[in-house]
């Protein structure tokens, strides 16, 4: 089994000592690091790296003082051991746009409203540059993270996103070009009433990306405080809404008038006049509980 000695370092900072590893099996040297940082290969290395490092280039060298020779992260690491070159440094800088990687869905010939409004997430994350360091952990809990502020937008959106504003609570700036598209009355349905416990599942399932690691790197700054605020507005409304419903349930439980005698009203029903009356008798009178 070959071995290899292994920096990795950022700027002027090692990230991970000169160490000795060895190679189980042909790879790249890119998924070597990627497996490496992961733990899939040597559970006792930490190496601690945010989401959006990649690397800028390696180099190799016969000792770790001598004149390095760059190669690409694309080679086979096997092959590079073989020669006479036994010292590896990788070095890492900040994700540039060109490298983020972003959720792939499946696309059908034609696709609805809701597929579009996910699709159109997904570009806007990119046009503020975010995105992931790369495609698997963009097409795992990062989907998720698509499918859930889709689902929970599309679901605001069906019942009238305006209702939270009529209750002050705002959904942010950042979000609101997303709504106004469910349009249920174009598929020639009523718009649904706000359910409270249907509610507090999507603000519960948005609320677990908010601690996301990769929610507090730099590729998100654009997002972290809209992100924060939209789930307070959906918290907030959705509080009014079990209130609310409390205060209904009570209501309907009483076995006393919601109004008291004083502030019942009282209305008098008159007959209608005649061609030969000259005064309206009253016919009698109504009290309203």
């Amino acid at each position: 089994m070959p071995f290899v000695n292994i920096r990795i370092s950022k700027g002027k900072k090692t990230l991970h000592r000169w160490y000795i590893h060895p190679i189980p099996y042909e790879m790249s040297v890119k998924d070597f690091f990627i497996k490496l940082v992961n733990k899939e290969l040597f559970p006792e290395c930490n190496i601690a790296l945010a989401n959006s490092e990649e690397i800028e280039r390696v180099e190799l060298n016969e000792t770790p003082t001598a004149i390095a020779t760059q190669v690409s992260p694309s080679c086979n690491i096997v092959k590079l051991t073989k020669r006479t070159l036994n010292g590896f440094t990788i070095l890492m800088q900040n994700a540039r746009k060109s490298q983020l990687y972003f959720p792939i869905f499946s696309q059908s010939n034609k696709i609805n409203r809701k597929q579009t409004l996910r699709n159109d997430l997904v570009n806007w994350i990119q046009n503020h540059g975010g995105g992931w360091s790369t495609q698997s952990y963009a097409d795992t809990r990062r989907k998720e993270f698509i499918i859930s502020l889709t689902e929970t937008i599309w679901y605001i959106d069906m019942r009238n996103h305006k209702k939270f504003e009529e209750r002050s609570y705002y959904i942010p700036d950042l979000f609101l070009e997303f709504f106004d598209r469910a349009n249920p009355e174009s598929y020639k349905q009523s718009r649904k009433l706000f359910d409270a416990n249907e509610l507090n599942l999507h603000c519960q399932a948005l609320a677990l990306y908010s601690t996301s690691s990769w929610m507090l790197i730099t590729n998100f700054n654009w997002l972290r405080d809209a992100f924060d605020d939209f789930i307070i507005a959906i918290s907030g409304y959705t509080k009014y809404l079990q209130q609310h419903r409390n205060i209904t349930a009570i209501n309907h439980a009483s076995e006393s008038p919601i109004r008291s005698i004083d502030q019942a009203t009282t209305i008098k029903i008159h007959k209608r006049n005649t061609v030969n009356s000259l005064y309206s008798h009253t016919f009698g009178t109504v009290h309203i509980w």
